[in-house]
């Protein structure tokens, strides 16, 4: 039975390819909030343009916000690569539409046409808010937002 090193799983999360030793990330990881009518296309969609559906509101800003502490680490006990990030917490928030999900990407400062997707994330609970408080807990496997096996 084969496998692959949990060093390149880790490589492969932090885009920064063979040789990385600090475990963050070369660009900012944002977070978009989608509504129920974005479907991802895993094999089609690359970049943050082909993200429809992003939702509006009070605090929450067209392009979506910034992944707070993202870190990339290796599991070498569960064989994953894990993407780990501070939750996220808006007071006083009230969405527009509906959060079902949210789209990672890296943001590469050139705009949405060159801002790579890394992954669709649903959401679970009321992604539902009037002027009340609005939160992720992540709560991926392996202990983060997102792990590679």
């Amino acid at each position: 039975m084969g496998g692959v090193y949990n060093y390149i799983k880790k490589a492969l999360l932090a885009g920064s390819g063979i040789g990385a030793t600090s475990g963050t990330f070369p660009f900012r990881v944002y977070c978009v909030l989608v509504g129920s009518g974005y479907t991802p296309d895993y094999d089609a969609h690359s970049y943050r343009s082909s993200v429809t559906n992003e939702i509006t509101g009070t605090l929450y800003l067209q392009g979506g916000f910034a992944l707070s502490s993202p870190l990339v680490s290796q599991d070498n006990t569960n064989n994953y690569g894990v993407l780990t990030g501070s939750n996220i917490f808006f007071a006083n928030e009230t969405h527009s539409t509906v959060a079902v999900a949210t789209v990672l990407y890296g943001s590469s400062g050139l705009g949405s046409a060159s801002d790579p997707l890394l992954a669709y994330i649903e959401l679970t609970g009321s992604g539902s808010v009037t002027a009340g408080t609005f939160q992720i807990q992540w709560q991926g496997s392996g202990g983060g937002i997102l792990a590679i096996t």
